[in-house]
């Protein structure tokens, strides 16, 4: 593999910020080094963690590695490279709670110039009922009132994407992202931007991805500290994947059966360091089995799925399915339907 002069300081940089951004996310703003703890609880916006698509989430939410189609966005988007010409998805996941979560991408392949896309997200929490704390002062408690009327709470995204061949094994991507997340009366506008690496190693089938996600300013949100007195500063929660895939089964000049092993670690900076592994079993390219586990998680743990693919003369397509399993919190259902058009 020869690399470009363009693309020699480009990869090192990348690799720079990787490092410094890792550091960063260990440290109090003042470059102290944090306490030993979990740091459960120490961001906000946490529909960035949620799961957006199907075949991701079947495999253990692994992101960095698995998706050659426009859903990359979602995950790593260096692998937007690997559409053919135009790519759409649509994903929606039954959560928690009633909560439900909607995702959309479209993106084309600029051949030279790289590929482009844009995406969306909504999530709905639906109508909440409002309840208050009463103080009784005569038997010096704090009672709960009765129900009052609703509110509601949501968050909605949209953003740009843009992917690129640095040489013919390593490819480079980024999303731009602003968002929006309404809690009643109160709500905070923000922006965030993800950058990825996925390199072809040369080795058999082996690959290798890094996935910086979710990286942006605190915020804080508009109205709260007129309502309650106090400032509420919200940290976004970051997230650093390395990950590597390999063909334990290789698809041999067109062979029925291929197995993929995926192994992913991350870092997040609200939660403890996090392994997913998982494997897809896939029979002529049209049919996939998938299955994963999530190690280190208080509820998450087992996942699963299927995917479907089928060709209608330049026009293919794919559906995927996913099962995750939350524990105490009940279980959840992702599906996303996607397209593409062929050269």
């Amino acid at each position: 593999m020869k690399m470009t002069k363009p693309a020699r300081p480009l990869l090192i940089l990348l690799i720079l910020v990787s490092l410094a951004s890792m550091n960063y996310a260990q440290r109090q703003d003042s470059g102290i080094e944090a306490p030993d703890f979990e740091r459960v609880g120490q961001s906000g916006f946490q529909f960035f963690h949620l799961p957006t698509v199907a075949r991701n989430a079947a495999l253990a939410d692994v992101k960095g590695l698995i998706n050659d189609n426009v859903t990359a966005v979602f995950g790593n988007p260096a692998n937007l490279v690997q559409i053919s010409n135009v790519g759409a998805s649509f994903g929606m996941l039954n959560y928690v709670a009633d909560i439900s979560y909607v995702t959309a991408a479209i993106a084309k392949n600029m051949g030279k110039w790289g590929a482009f896309g844009v995406h969306m997200a909504s999530l709905d929490a639906g109508e909440l009922i409002r309840t208050q704390n009463i103080y009784d002062p005569m038997n010096e408690i704090t009672y709960r009132s009765g129900d009052m009327e609703t509110f509601y709470a949501g968050d909605l995204l949209a953003g740009i994407s843009y992917a690129k061949l640095l040489t013919d094994r390593l490819s480079f991507g980024t999303n731009i992202r602003y968002f929006k997340e309404t809690l009643d009366s109160t709500d905070v506008t923000n922006w965030s931007f993800d950058y990825g690496l996925h390199f072809v190693t040369g080795f058999r089938t082996l690959t290798l991805s890094m996935v910086a996600l979710n990286l942006g300013p605190d915020h804080e949100f508009t109205g709260f500290t007129e309502l309650y007195g106090l400032p509420q500063s919200i940290r976004m929660p970051l997230d650093f994947r390395f990950g590597l895939s390999y063909d334990l089964i290789e698809n041999h000049e067109g062979g029925p059966h291929q197995l993929t092993a995926y192994l992913e670690g991350l870092h997040p900076n609200d939660g403890p360091e996090r392994v997913h592994s998982a494997l897809e079993y896939n029979f002529m390219s049209i049919f996939s089995l998938r299955g994963g586990y999530k190690f280190n998680y208080d509820e998450q743990g087992l996942t699963l799925g299927f995917g479907l693919n089928y060709n209608m003369g330049t026009i293919n397509g794919r559906i995927d399915y996913a099962y995750l399993d939350y524990g105490r919190l009940s279980t959840s259902h992702l599906f996303t339907l996607g397209f593409g058009l062929g050269k």
